[in-house]
């Protein structure tokens, strides 16, 4: 349950956001979806908090990319809009075997989070403007800015199947990935069960879509 504090700075965070609103029919993308419209996809660890200027307003945190999980180079440097956590509100860790749910931070009325620890290492979706800046998706109830424990946690482990999934030709893609689920299933790993059951939820999405 949300302390009161975090639900006060859930308002505040809310308004300084601009507090997000979806147009009629919006779908949260998946992540899938996601791995589709970035061009770079990178882990990157939560560094210094550049305060806001303004009394109410929201500062930002600078991100040192780590690693490349896709694309072509590594950014020097990632900015979102943030704040570290206190004594009184603390960011709460993503959940390490959850690969559908977005991190419960984002449902406290800003549609994305906005509190971190400084170390906390993201799993970031990143673009690029014609200029070459990088500019970090941060869609509204999507797993955009999901902390993982380790580049080999099993939400890097998913977006990296992904990044390769999308390399393939759109007619392949759903063959290659029901061929997986079943090599996953036929392992009984416990992760490789959880991963079968993220590219089944995909597939479906996909096939609502008339993807094929």
């Amino acid at each position: 349950m949300l302390t009161a504090a975090v639900a006060l700075l859930a308002l505040s965070v809310a308004g300084t956001a601009s507090a997000c609103s979806m147009a009629e029919g919006y779908k949260v993308p998946m992540a899938l979806e996601l791995v589709e419209q970035a061009d770079t996809i990178v882990l990157a660890r939560v560094g210094d908090e550049i305060p806001s200027k303004e009394k109410f307003g929201m500062g930002e945190l600078i991100l040192k990319p780590e690693v490349l999980i896709a694309g072509t180079a590594l950014p020097t440097e990632l900015r979102i809009r943030g704040y570290y956590g206190d004594a009184k509100v603390q960011p709460t860790p993503s959940d390490p075997d959850e690969l559908a749910k977005v991190n419960p931070d984002a449902l406290t009325g800003g549609c994305n989070r906005y509190i971190f620890n400084r170390g906390m290492l993201l799993l970031l979706f990143v673009t690029h403007d014609a200029a070459g800046k990088p500019d970090i998706i941060d869609a509204s109830f999507a797993r955009t800015l999901e902390d993982v424990p380790s580049a080999d946690s099993l939400w890097v482990r998913a977006v990296r199947y992904y990044a390769q999934v999308a390399r393939l030709p759109r007619a392949e893609r759903k063959k290659a990935m029901a061929t997986e689920v079943t090599r996953l299933r036929a392992t009984g790993d416990r992760e490789d069960g959880l991963l079968a059951n993220d590219i089944e939820r995909q597939i479906k999405r996909k096939r609502t879509q008339n993807y094929d």
